[in-house]
């Protein structure tokens, strides 16, 4: 039996300055290992659980939270985000703003900084998740100089020198071609099938993100948790052609 990650048990959040709840009493188990693409149309609520999962919720979004909720077995509503984000790794749609060093290997390296890792050990570790996502002849350039692949890539490494449990991934072919959305999706699954990690993919482009296998499709409408199933069960259902997506 696969170890739950993320766990929601009637989980509610309502913005601060909203009156109306934006996430409706999802129920939701996430095992580790598992490949996971959450859909729904614009406003349906997808990100804002992905914030909870990343604990963006309630650290930098506060809100009304209800029922209950945790990841990597720790709580939701007591959650520090420093420690969620050791177990959680997070590559924005806007990579730009993930960025904070000059060079590729130092923003690789920044949290690896933060732990006063020793300097051998660290450029050891940044050559080698350089290396994983295909940069490493890059190490030297600025951030700013490459193309949008390219930056989703060192993201990516950024993320994985920590060795988190869960990829979130928001909407990782925003910025992309069909071509280097294939690309990045091809490298999302085999970092899925050569480590334990859970990957969750937030994303509205499916048919590029079903390009590679995933395991189950999750589908938000107006905060509800509205399906959860398998990409064959729901291709076949219709319910997608009914919400426009």
């Amino acid at each position: 039996m696969q170890n739950t990650l993320i766990e929601f048990s009637d989980f509610s959040f309502t913005y601060q300055a909203q009156k109306d709840p934006t996430l409706n009493h999802i129920n939701l188990s996430i095992g580790q290992g598992e490949k996971i693409l959450i859909v729904g149309p614009s406003g349906s609520g997808k990100s804002t659980l992905g914030y909870c999962i990343n604990a963006l919720i309630p650290n930098a979004f506060k809100g009304r939270i209800e029922g209950s909720a945790s990841v990597c077995g720790l709580s939701l509503a007591d959650s520090d985000i420093y420690e969620v984000n050791k177990k959680v790794g997070t590559v924005m749609q806007d990579t730009d703003a993930q960025f904070v060093a000059l060079t590729v290997a130092e923003d690789i390296a920044f949290s690896l900084e933060n732990q006063c890792m020793d300097q051998n050990t660290m450029q050891l570790l940044v050559e080698d998740m350089a290396n994983v996502v295909g940069m490493s002849s890059f190490l030297g350039q600025s951030p700013q100089d490459l193309s949008g692949g390219q930056k989703q890539r060192v993201s990516l490494a950024g993320v994985l020198v920590d060795d988190v449990q869960v990829l979130l991934f928001d909407e990782p072919l925003a910025n992309l071609d069909p071509e280097t959305g294939r690309t990045a999706i091809t490298l999302i699954d085999e970092l899925w099938r050569t480590t334990s990690k859970t990957v969750l993919i937030i994303e509205h482009r499916l048919e590029d993100v079903l390009y590679r296998q995933v395991d189950r499709i999750l589908v938000m409408q107006e905060g509800s948790l509205v399906a959860d199933t398998t990409p064959q069960k729901l291709l076949s259902s219709g319910l997608l052609t009914g919400l426009g997506i």
